[in-house]
């Protein structure tokens, strides 16, 4: 009885109804744009006499466009999701992977444009591809835990007399 006198009540650190579409806009504007990207540089044939598809440069476009964005949102939801809830304790498993993934798409990102080393370019291109195919599987996994222990919540809140 004392304990219950003494709990803080515990902040909400669900993001907001905008921060919940930017992100699932951010996330499906880079996922469009670098499925198209990979569409048009591996599967399209090419025009005569060209050195790469013209979808390639406008799925680029759009993909850096995208970029800028989805890290605008990132940034916002670090300041008012990641570090409060990491604080809480709260799905720190999943939540942890998302972030890893967003920074090595970043980093990745990073490098694919700004390292002038061949060498280097395949093997951060395969990791940029399988961060980004799986930062929307990892979302998704996301939203799904979070409702379940809500859902779990709300049951076991129902329960009690």
């Amino acid at each position: 009885m004392h304990d219950t006198l003494h709990t803080r009540p515990r902040k909400p650190v669900r993001p907001s109804q905008g921060q919940r579409r930017a992100n699932y806009l951010g996330s499906g504007l880079l996922l469009g744009s670098g499925l198209l990207w990979l569409v048009a540089h591996h599967l399209l044939p090419l025009p005569e006499f060209a050195a790469r598809h013209p979808l390639e440069t406008w799925a680029m476009r759009i993909h850096g466009a995208a970029a800028l964005f989805g890290i605008a949102v990132f940034g916002s939801l670090w300041a008012s999701h990641l570090l409060p809830a990491w604080q809480h304790g709260r799905h720190r498993a999943s939540g942890a992977s998302l972030a890893v993934a967003w920074l090595l798409l970043l980093l990745t990102g990073y490098g694919l444009y700004y390292v002038p080393d061949e060498d280097w370019r395949a093997p951060l291109s395969l990791v940029h591809q399988l961060a980004g195919f799986g930062l929307p599987l990892g979302l998704g996994l996301h939203v799904l835990t979070v409702r379940r222990s809500r859902r779990v919540a709300r049951m076991t809140a129902a329960a009690r007399p």
